[in-house]
C-alpha cells in the first residue's frame, strides 16, 4: 500500500508545476504589528513580550519566536499586563477592559476569565499587573486586588484597600518578607501576607517611609533579599530600596521614571528613553541612553537578565536584548503600525494606507506610512515630514504600482514599495487649501480605461485633476458645482463616468469628461442627492460608493445600503436608488439590507458578492443581489480585534480579504477571487490531500462560473458545484456526505457557455 501511495504521488506531482501554501478557506491570519511592546515577563530561557495586539515569546537559548493573537484564540486586544507563570503552565494575560485570558502552555488552550470586565461598576477596570503567590493569583487593577485561583478558575476575593469600598489604582504587587507590598496612585500600602481577611480595608496600612507618603508609587519589585519602591515626585523620581533594615534612598534616576525591575544580581530603573543600572548595593552602572544599531530607545518596560544583559520592550523596535557585546532585536513580522485607514490591492502585493481624518476632516497628524506587503514579507515607505495616508489605488497597468494619497501632503506613486513619483502644487495642478501651507488634501483617485490618473482634491478651487496618459496634469474649476462639500472619494464607473461621494448630506457629483479629457468645453456634470424610482428623496448620508461586476453601483449610507441598477444614465437624469429588501423574516414585515447599520466601505469580491464594513458591528458579506446573508464577523465569533471597521479589500488572486479596523489589520481566507479568463493556470490545493487534514480543498485559476465536476479515475462524478469568481471548493466527501476514498480524483472545468474546458489532477490519501 505504501508502494501504491508513492506512485500516486510521482504521478500526482508530474503534473503539478507549482506548490502552493495558501491558508485554507476559511482560516483567519493576522497582520499586526509586533514592534509596540510594553510589557515583559521571564520564565527559565524564554521571555515574553506584550503588544497591543497580542503578545510573544522569544527563546534565549535557540532563538524561537511564537505569537499569540485574536486568531490564536486571546479573546481581544489593548493588552496592558502579561506574566507567564511557570509553576502552573499559563501565561496570564490582562486587557485595558478588564479581561483575563489564561494561556496553556502545553495546549495553546485560552480560557477567558470575564469577572472583572463584566463586573458592574463605574470607572476604569484595566488590568495592571499579575502576581502569582501561594497558589493564587494577586491581579492589580485601576479599582484595587483581585485575586483569583487558576485552579478553580474563579474570584476568590476583591481587596478595597481604601475605606468605604472606595477605589484606589493599584499598580504593582510583589509579597516580601511576610508582607504584600501595592504601588499604588496614592503611596505604598503594605498588609501581613499570611492575614485571612485583607479583604478588610483596615489590615492595609499606607507606608511612610516616601517623602510624601501619599505620592503616587510608580512600581515594587523584589528578589529574595530586596524589595524596592518608585516614588513620583516633582524633578527627578526617587528610588527607595529596603534590605531588611529599613528604607533608604538609593538614586534619583529621571524626571519620569516609568519602573523598576530586578533579577540576576542587578537593578534596572527606567524612562521612557534611558535605563540606569545599579548593583543590588545601590551603586550606579551604566546607563543605556542609545542603541548601537542606532535611535533611541522608547522603553516601556525592562528586566535584566543572566550575564549582565537586558530585555527591553520597545515601544518602536519590539524586543531588544542588550548584551555587553551586542545589541539585538527579536520581533515577528508584521507591518509597522497598527494604524491602517485604507487598502488596496493587486496580484503582486498588498498596500495599506497609514493615516486618518478625523470626523470634522481635520488631520490626526500621523507620519505618511505606506505599509506594502507581498511574498509573505512587509516593508514600508515613510515620509516623515508629511502626514495621513488616507487613500490607496493599484495601477491596472501594473500591478507594483500604486498611487496613495496624503491627506495634507499631496499624491506619492509607488512602484514595488519605493518612491517614484510625489505630486504637490509644486509640481502638478493640486492645490492645498491654505496655499504655501501643507494642506493638499487628496480624498481619491483612480483610473480610467484610457490610462488617465483621477484625483480628488478636497475643499480648493479646482477639486478634480487629473495626469493623462501622455503626463500632463490638468485641473477643473467645479468648486461651484461642488462647493464646500468635503469629497470622501473618487471612482470611476465601468461605463468611464468620474463619481464623487461627498461628506455629510451632500449626495454625490458625476462627470463625464468627454471625448477630450484636457479641455472642459465637453465636459458633463451633474450634483445630486440619491432618489428612488419616484424622484423621493432619500435621506442617507452616503458613507461608500462601489461599482459591482455588472456595473451595478452600490452606496454605502449611514442607514444601510442603496443600490442603482441604471447608474450609466446618471448625467441624463435617470438614475434611482433602491434599498435591498431582505426576504421576510417575519411575515408582512419588511427588513432593508444593513438598515440600521453605519456602513463604512465596500468592496465586491471575484464573486460578485459585497463585503461590508460597519462602523459598530463588524463585517458583512452578502450574496451577489445583497438579499442573502453568507457571513457576519465581529469581535464576538471572530478574531476580529474590533467591530469599527474602516477598509476591506479582497486579494484579487488568493481571495484574501484584509480587513482594516481601528485596531489593527487582519485577514479572512474567502471562497471567491477574480476569475481568470481562460483555464491555463488552474490548480487544487491541498494536494495531495492527506489524512489529517480536515478543511476544506480549493480549485483555484477558474473563469466565471465555471461549471466544476470532480470524478474518480473511473469516471464516476462525485461532486459537481460552480465556482465563486475563480475559485471552488470541495468538502472531500461524495454526494452521500462520505469521505472519499484514497486514489487520483479528475477535476473537469468549464466555463459558463462551454466554450472552454481543462482538466487537472488531486491525490486523496484517506
Amino acid at each position: 500500500m505504501v508502494k501504491r501511495i508513492y506512485i500516486l504521488l510521482s504521478f500526482i506531482f508530474v503534473g503539478i508545476c507549482k506548490v502552493h501554501t495558501q491558508p485554507a478557506i476559511g482560516q483567519w491570519r493576522d497582520y499586526y504589528a509586533f514592534n509596540d511592546a510594553r510589557e515583559l515577563s521571564i520564565s527559565g530561557s524564554k521571555l515574553y513580550c506584550a503588544v497591543a495586539n497580542g503578545y510573544f515569546t522569544y527563546d534565549t537559548e535557540n532563538g524561537e519566536l511564537n505569537k499569540y493573537t485574536t486568531v490564536s484564540g486571546l479573546s481581544e486586544v489593548d493588552i496592558t499586563a502579561l506574566s507567564a507563570i511557570p509553576q502552573k503552565q499559563i501565561t496570564l494575560v490582562g486587557y485595558k477592559s478588564g479581561n483575563i485570558d489564561l494561556v496553556y502552555e502545553n495546549t495553546k488552550r485560552v480560557i477567558s476569565l470575564p469577572f472583572i470586565k463584566d463586573k458592574p461598576m463605574l470607572g476604569s477596570k484595566c488590568i495592571n499587573h499579575f502576581y502569582y503567590f501561594n497558589s493564587l493569583v494577586y491581579v492589580s487593577t485601576d479599582f484595587g486586588l483581585v485575586v483569583i485561583d487558576p485552579d478553580r478558575l474563579e474570584v476568590k476575593d476583591t481587596y478595597f484597600i481604601v475605606e468605604n469600598a472606595g477605589t484606589l489604582k493599584v499598580n504593582r504587587l510583589v509579597a516580601w518578607n511576610g508582607k504584600f507590598w501595592a504601588a499604588t496612585n496614592q503611596g505604598v500600602y503594605s498588609a501581613s501576607s499570611n492575614d485571612p481577611l485583607l479583604i478588610n480595608y483596615e489590615r492595609w496600612s499606607r507606608e511612610q517611609f516616601f517623602t510624601d507618603p501619599a505620592a503616587e508609587c510608580r512600581g515594587v519589585t523584589a528578589d529574595e533579599t530586596h524589595l524596592l519602591a518608585l516614588e513620583k515626585v516633582s524633578g527627578n523620581d526617587i528610588l527607595w530600596m529596603n534590605s531588611g533594615s529599613g528604607w533608604v534612598e538609593v538614586d534619583r534616576p529621571f524626571d519620569e521614571t516609568l519602573g523598576v525591575s530586578i533579577g540576576f544580581q542587578k537593578i534596572a530603573a527606567f524612562s521612557s528613553n534611558a535605563i540606569q543600572k545599579y548593583s543590588l548595593q545601590g551603586e550606579k552602572l551604566e546607563l543605556v541612553s542609545s542603541y548601537l544599531f542606532g535611535g533611541t530607545p522608547k522603553v516601556a518596560d525592562c528586566i535584566p537578565l543572566e550575564n549582565n544583559a537586558l530585555a527591553v520592550a520597545d515601544e518602536f523596535n519590539g524586543l531588544v536584548i542588550i548584551s555587553p557585546t551586542d545589541q539585538s532585536v527579536h520581533t515577528p513580522t508584521g507591518p509597522f503600525s497598527n494604524k491602517f485607514f485604507h487598502i488596496d490591492a493587486s496580484a503582486n502585493m498588498v498596500v495599506a494606507a497609514s493615516g486618518a481624518y478625523d470626523a470634522a476632516f481635520g488631520n490626526f497628524w500621523n507620519p505618511f506610512i505606506a505599509h506594502t506587503f507581498s511574498d509573505g514579507r512587509w516593508s514600508y515607505y515613510a515620509d516623515w515630514f508629511n502626514h495621513d495616508a488616507v487613500r490607496v489605488k493599484a495601477d491596472p497597468r501594473n500591478p507594483n504600482v500604486f498611487f496613495v494619497a496624503s491627506w495634507g501632503g499631496g499624491l506619492y506613486k509607488l512602484n514595488s514599495g519605493t518612491l517614484a513619483e510625489h505630486y504637490n502644487p509644486d509640481n502638478s495642478t493640486l492645490q492645498s487649501v491654505f496655499p504655501g501651507q501643507p494642506y493638499c488634501r487628496i480624498a481619491g483617485m483612480d483610473i480610467d480605461p484610457k490610462g488617465n490618473l483621477w484625483v480628488a482634491n478636497s475643499e480648493v478651487p479646482n477639486p478634480i485633476s487629473v495626469l493623462t496618459a501622455h503626463g500632463v496634469w490638468k485641473s477643473f474649476p467645479y468648486y461651484s458645482a461642488i462647493g464646500t462639500s468635503r469629497i470622501i472619494s473618487l471612482t470611476v464607473s465601468p461605463s468611464g463616468i468620474i463619481w464623487l461621494a461627498l461628506a455629510r448630506d451632500n449626495g454625490l457629483f458625476a462627470l463625464s469628461p468627454g471625448n477630450d479629457v484636457e479641455a472642459s468645453s465637453d465636459d458633463i456634470y451633474l450634483k445630486f442627492r440619491p432618489r428612488d424610482a419616484n424622484g423621493n428623496l432619500f435621506s442617507n448620508e452616503v458613507t461608500a460608493l462601489a461599482f459591482d461586476r455588472d456595473g451595478y453601483l452600490w452606496l454605502g449610507t449611514n442607514q444601510g445600503v442603496l443600490v442603482s441598477y441604471n447608474p450609466h444614465r446618471v448625467l441624463q437624469g435617470e438614475t434611482s436608488f433602491q434599498k435591498i429588501k431582505i426576504p421576510d423574516v417575519v411575515e408582512g414585515l419588511a427588513v432593508y439590507l444593513l438598515e440600521t447599520e453605519e456602513v463604512t466601505c465596500i468592496d465586491v469580491d471575484g464573486g460578485n458578492r459585497k463585503w461590508f464594513g460597519t462602523a459598530k458591528s463588524g463585517v458583512y458579506l452578502f450574496s451577489t443581489d445583497g438579499t442573502k446573508q453568507i457571513h457576519h464577523f465581529n469581535t464576538k465569533n471572530s478574531p476580529l480585534p474590533s467591530n469599527t471597521i474602516l477598509s476591506i479589500k479582497a486579494h484579487p488572486v488568493t481571495g484574501e480579504v484584509f480587513i482594516a479596523t481601528d485596531k489593527g489589520l487582519i485577514a479572512y481566507r474567502s471562497d471567491a477571487s477574480e476569475p481568470a479568463n481562460t483555464f491555463d493556470k488552474i490548480y487544487a490545493f491541498p494536494n495531495p490531500v492527506r489524512p489529517n487534514y480536515s478543511g476544506v480543498i480549493t480549485i483555484a485559476g477558474l473563469m466565471d462560473n465555471s461549471v466544476v465536476k470532480i470524478t474518480d479515475i473511473a469516471g464516476n462524478i462525485v461532486y459537481e458545484t460552480r465556482s465563486n469568481g475563480g475559485l471552488a471548493t470541495w468538502d472531500g466527501k461524495n454526494r452521500k456526505g462520505q469521505r472519499v476514498a484514497t486514489g487520483v480524483y479528475l477535476i473537469f472545468c468549464s466555463d459558463s457557455k462551454g466554450e472552454q474546458a481543462a482538466v487537472t489532477k488531486l491525490l486523496f490519501v484517506k
